[in-house]
Order: C-alpha cells, then sequence, then structure tokens
C-alpha cells in the first residue's frame, strides 16, 4: 500500500495529530474521491482512529490517526496490522451474512462490535464492499450502551457517510440502525396503537423447565410490537428462556414469505450458537478492540439481531423485525440486558 498523509490534515478534535491515509497499490496512486469524506468524518467525530474500505476483501484505502497508542486514541497497531484485522473482519462479516439468510432479513448491512475499550463498526456500502471504522471515544461506559455519547456520534456518522458513497454512485440510501428517520437525540413515543392494545408475548422454557419461567417472564416484559420483538436467555447449545410477539397481528407484514414457527425456530438455533458467532467476530476484532464485550448488533436489511453478555457463559439474544426501529429496539435490548443481571 502507498501512503498519503496531507499536510495541514489534523484539525479541531484531533488535536496535533495528523491522519495518515494509506492508498491500495490496485489503484495505482489514484486518490479516491470518497477519502475526502472519510477525512471530514474523522476530524467530525472526534473518536474514530481507524476507517478504511474494502472491496471483495481488499483493501482500497484506509486512514489512521498516525502514531496514536490505544492509550491515546489509536488503535496501537501499525497501520499493516490494522489493516489485516479489517480483512478478518470483513470476511466474518461474509460468514454471518451466509449464517442470517434462513431468517429471510435480507443482507447483514452493518455490525458493531461494543467492548469495554471502543467499539467496531462495518457496513456493507455495496455488495462486497464495506467500510470498516474502529472508534474509542472519550466518555466513559454508560449504562445503556446505545446511547453512550461517542460511540452514538461514530454510529450514525459512519451511516451517513456510507450513504454519500452510495448516493455518489446513483445508489438509494440504505437505513443502517434506523438512522435514516431519527436524530439519535431521543426515543420516538410509543406507538398509540401499541398502547392501546398491549402485545401478548409468549414466554417459553427449555424442554419445559420451570426453574426458567422467570427469566421468559423478565424477557416479556420488555418486549413490545413497535421494537423489540423476541427476546431468549442463552447459553452454550441451547436457550434457556424466551419470549416473543412474533404471532402478534400487528406484526404480519414481516412474514409474507416465511411463518412465525420457522422465524422462531430459527432464532433458536441462533441462540444455541450465539456464543461461537460471537467469539469468531472477536477472534478477529481483539487486536484492535479488546475481547471484553458489551454488546453486539448485526443489523439486516429488515430488523437486526442483539447480543448482550449477562452472566458468566450467559447472553441475551435480542431481535427486531422494523428496520426503522433497529435504534429503538436496541435500546429496549440494552435495559433489558440489565433486567436480567439485576
Amino acid at each position: 500500500m502507498s501512503t498519503d498523509t496531507p499536510a495541514g490534515v489534523a484539525a479541531a478534535g484531533t488535536g496535533d495529530r495528523r491522519i495518515g491515509v494509506a492508498l491500495g497499490g490496485h489503484l495505482d496512486g489514484r486518490r479516491p474521491a470518497a477519502v475526502d469524506g472519510c477525512e471530514e468524518l474523522m476530524r467530525g467525530v472526534t473518536g474514530i482512529a481507524h476507517l478504511g474500505r474494502y472491496t471483495n476483501g481488499v483493501c482500497d484505502f484506509a486512514l489512521d490517526v498516525d502514531s496514536a497508542p490505544a492509550a491515546t486514541g489509536g488503535t496501537g497497531l501499525a497501520p499493516e496490522e490494522r489493516q489485516l484485522v479489517d480483512r478478518d473482519v470483513v470476511h466474518v462479516t461474509t460468514d454471518l451474512d451466509a449464517q442470517l439468510r434462513p431468517a429471510r432479513s435480507g443482507d447483514l448491512i452493518r455490525v458493531v462490535l461494543h467492548t469495554a475499550l471502543g467499539v467496531l463498526l462495518t457496513l456493507q456500502v455495496r455488495r462486497e464492499q464495506h467500510l470498516v471504522c474502529v472508534s474509542r471515544p472519550d466518555d466513559p461506559p454508560g449504562p445503556l450502551p446505545p446511547r453512550e455519547e461517542g460511540v452514538r456520534a461514530a454510529d450514525v456518522g459512519l451511516s451517513r457517510l456510507a450513504n454519500q458513497l452510495r448516493e455518489a454512485v446513483s445508489q438509494q440510501p440504505t437505513d443502517y440502525g434506523g438512522w435514516l428517520n431519527v436524530d439519535g437525540a431521543a426515543p420516538d413515543p410509543p406507538d398509540p396503537a401499541d398502547v392501546a392494545a398491549p402485545a401478548v408475548a409468549r414466554p417459553r422454557t427449555w424442554a419445559g423447565d420451570e426453574s426458567y419461567a422467570g427469566l421468559a417472564a423478565v424477557c416479556a416484559g420488555r418486549l413490545g410490537a413497535d421494537d423489540l420483538h423476541y427476546a431468549a436467555v442463552c447459553r452454550h447449545g441451547r436457550v434457556e428462556a424466551t419470549a416473543d410477539l412474533l404471532d402478534d397481528p400487528r406484526l404480519a407484514r414481516f412474514f409474507d414469505d416465511i411463518t412465525p414457527a420457522r422465524r422462531r425456530d430459527f432464532y433458536a438455533l441462533v441462540g444455541q450458537r450465539i456464543d461461537v458467532l460471537l467469539r469468531a467476530l472477536v477472534r478477529a476484532a481483539h487486536p484492535v478492540v479488546g475481547s471484553r464485550v458489551r454488546r453486539l448488533v448485526l443489523d439486516l436489511e429488515e430488523g437486526a439481531f442483539y447480543c448482550y453478555p449477562v452472566g458468566l457463559d450467559r447472553y441475551l439474544l435480542g431481535v427486531t423485525l422494523d428496520q426503522r426501529r433497529v435504534w429503538a429496539a436496541d435500546e429496549k435490548a440494552a435495559q433489558l440486558s440489565r433486567d436480567l443481571i439485576g
């Protein structure tokens, strides 16, 4: 890869650090116009330490805050090492996309791996093309991970950048995280129809074991037809308790080509393997964000999966079917994870 570090690239928020740009050798030194948008985002969202674009797993370009160890906001790796991590992350993302196909919810368009050290975001810009971003926000971890200001700024900013890149090649916008219809400042008020007709959840326990009935009831208490539609408490190889609204008439529009029972069965399979899926991504990303996971979001074209650790080798798996409410369901899943830990 060739490097290009323009003079005067440091701006407000980057202190005296400079943003280095490495260009893929296949570009023959030509600097893509997309690099300018990436630089602008890194200057505007100060926690972002690394941002790259990959096509078919090959790095088109990568931007890094120069000489920035992890303790001061960087990734602590040389640019070549960061790009190797990115390629591994893109490979795992592509594999996850294939594994989630039976949900009949479209492509995997956004991955958020949120750890104690920061956040890694991967967005599909076009088929086989991804943005990979590492952010280390300055704000300390808060009680609701999706609400942390620095993390949300990187998430919303990267989503907007991805849509700018799509627009540049005459593609329609993608609703990453549901951010197209919300500014990220405050949740929408409850849907009046949801208030007038409360959703009726269906709690279940592993093999009818009533010792897990309390977990199922806690999950049921956080579900809503307007946001979080399925929740399960999972361990390796089994799902201890679940609750869902998949049979609610208000969700019927999401089942045009699949039955609630088939989706329910597939979600249970994902729950049984959630630790395996999580480990694959952590194994690829841990050199830049560590391995203490706080949250994982697998955002599809239609809805999203959420994974929150809720104890030793125990996880919450949440699902929403409504793409416009991905961000709101994420907050519900975070609240439910606190309920389960408490």
